[in-house]
């Protein structure tokens, strides 16, 4: 009996090692299987799990106006996040950070209840340094403040329509910044570090940094002085007149340079969901109307080019009222004889109708179309509307008496005052345009898109010099229009009073007025040509070009020569030296771009 235990305890070893054999060679193939077939995947899950890509937000570029002054730029500011997967209370967390924000504690708990699998929540942006100190000193585990760039606008209103706003992520969406974004719009970065048990960061990931690209900036055309005092002048105009709007295009003749797109009321690009979306219009581009009295110099000029009238012709305006086959003509005040000088001094619609009959609709049609009415301009912005010109085949009898006076046709304030060049460049349809460049970080010249001069003009310079000097700056020395004259410079244009078409056609809104002043300085050497035009004045205050109209234009063109260093007008008929007027050479334009401090 003795003899038989000891086999039994040989053989019950024997069992325990080799089942104990058994589970490591099955733990062995375990791992092996698992090195082999889920191996890759855990590695990978570990790394996650120690490393974070940690992006590196780029730096959207500046718009800036001719000279360099920044009109929408980057700046940093504090933002708090939580990772709600580590926060050791959510309660706690936001009874603190509710505290400091100075919140209701309800307004943040259940969002820190429902971030789901966020890992980075952001709980609000644009906090104060003390508040940004406060939650740093708080130590709660997975609650920080980091800081991100976002857009501000420091000129506040000043060109908002023009320039847009972008969205919190950063994105364009009206304006410039819309039509800029893949300039402005860098690339951003990031850089991947390894982080312990606790999550805190302690190096950097071999090879894990790629810097951002930041954005390229954008130079203008746009004169932020010019602009900013035009757009008061528009503000107080549509004040005082308690008009609907207002708009106002100042641009350099010989180039096509806006110096300023203005439109009253405006939006600030800063707060633009405080304002109605109506206010992002650029209705300068995007709002045609009936020109009225400042279509009529170019019906003029055509006739003098065509030969159909000559200089001191005497047409019979009929005493004020004109009966012409089933249509009556009136004109504001009774005129009976008046030279064809005088039609256009005094503003005869009765003298333009014969002047219209003299020239005949397919030429009136033809001359419509070479002044550039009917088609878009081509300026560089995106909405612009191109007017209307009827075809020719839809016109009739009433047309040949209408267009000349400024009726059955729409133009948009652009349209107008680019057309009106050709009577200060010798007849040039100048391309007009406000995007000039585009500038890298170093202010090198990325891409110049100043536009090529016209070279041919669109009718004899001649006739349209003889225009300006002969005819248009009588029309602003004449006691109606007194109100955009200046002591200084010599000013010639033409007002308007254009009742307002209603749409669809069918005859016009009852006591609803564009009035309307086009003109410019100084007449021996035109630097700037200025358009007003404001929308619905209250007729019992004043709706007439000459009250509403001219007397803002008169104080836009006054302010902008003095500021460009335009010379007033010598005696001589030396042209005036206004080299000061033109756009400063890009190679002298000085960014002033802050960089980011963190």
């Amino acid at each position: 009996m003795d003899s038989v235990r000891p086999r039994k305890k040989n053989l019950a070893g024997q069992v325990v090692i080799g089942g104990v054999l058994l589970v490591m060679v099955a733990l062995m193939g375990r791992l092996v299987y698992i090195s082999a077939h889920d191996g890759p995947r855990l590695i990978a899950r570990g790394e996650r799990q120690q490393t974070s890509q940690i992006p590196i937000s780029q730096r959207r570029g500046l718009i800036v106006d001719c000279r360099g002054r920044i009109i929408a730029g980057t700046t940093l500011r504090r933002s708090v996040f939580v990772d709600p997967a580590v926060l050791p209370d959510v309660a706690a967390a936001g009874q603190t950070l509710a505290d400091i924000l100075d919140v209701d504690v309800g307004e943040i708990v259940p969002d820190l209840m429902n971030a789901g699998d966020k890992r980075f929540f952001v709980i609000k942006r644009g906090i104060t340094e003390e508040q940004s100190q406060r939650i740093s000193q708080s130590n709660i585990y997975g609650l920080g403040v980091f800081s991100e760039p976002y857009r501000t606008y420091p000129m506040n209103e000043v060109a908002g329509a023009l320039v847009g706003f972008v969205a919190p992520d950063g994105i364009g969406v009206s304006g410039l910044e819309f039509q800029c974004d893949r300039w402005l719009r860098g690339q951003n970065g990031v850089k991947s570090v390894v982080r312990d048990a606790r999550r805190k960061a302690f190096y950097l990931a071999e090879g894990g940094y790629r810097p951002a690209r930041d954005g390229f900036h954008v130079v203008l055309t746009i004169d932020a002085e010019i602009q900013a005092h035009a757009e008061r002048e528009l503000l107080e105009t549509v004040t005082k007149y308690k008009a609907e709007s207002a708009v106002a295009v100042v641009i350099h003749p010989q180039t096509g340079a806006i110096l300023a797109m203005a439109n009253a009321p405006s939006f600030d690009p800063n707060h633009y969901r405080d304002y109605g979306t109506q206010l992002y219009r650029n209705r300068a581009l995007t709002d045609p109307y009936e020109p009225g009295s400042t279509f009529k110099p170019f019906i003029a000029s055509a006739a003098l080019h065509e030969k159909v009238v000559r200089l001191g012709e005497v047409f019979d305006c009929e005493g004020g009222t004109w009966q012409d086959g089933p249509r009556t003509l009136h004109d504001h005040h009774a005129y009976n004889y008046l030279s064809f000088e005088e039609v256009l001094i005094k503003s005869s619609n009765i003298g333009m109708g014969k002047i219209g009959k003299r020239l005949g609709n397919q030429r009136l049609h033809e001359y419509c179309r070479l002044f550039g009415f009917g088609e878009k301009t081509g300026i560089d912005l995106l909405g612009e509307d191109s007017g209307k010109v009827r075809p020719l085949a839809r016109w009739n009898g009433y047309s040949t008496t209408s267009v000349p006076m400024g009726q059955e046709i729409s133009v948009t304030p652009l349209q107008l005052a680019r057309a009106y060049c050709v009577f200060a460049n010798g007849g040039k349809l100048v391309k007009p345009y406000v995007v000039r460049a585009v500038m890298d970080a170093t202010g090198q010249v990325v891409s110049d898109f100043t536009p090529e001069p016209p070279e041919e003009p669109v009718m004899s310079p001649e006739v349209l010099t003889l225009m300006k000097d002969k005819i248009l700056v009588e029309v602003v020395r004449m006691a109606a229009t007194q109100s955009a004259k200046l002591p200084n410079y010599t000013v010639f244009g033409k007002t308007g009073t254009a009742q307002i078409a209603k749409k669809g056609g069918g005859g016009f809104v009852p006591n609803s007025y564009v009035s309307s002043f086009v003109g410019g300085a100084p007449a021996k050497d035109p630097q700037l040509i200025v358009l007003v035009a404001v929308r619905k004045p209250q007729k019992s205050i004043g709706y007439y070009g000459a009250v509403v109209a001219a007397p803002t234009a008169a104080r836009i063109l006054s302010h902008s020569l003095a500021y460009l260093g335009v010379p007033a007008e010598a005696p001589s008929d030396e042209p005036v030296n206004a080299s000061n007027g033109r756009l400063t050479p890009l190679t002298e334009v000085a960014i002033d771009d802050v960089p980011f401090e963190d």
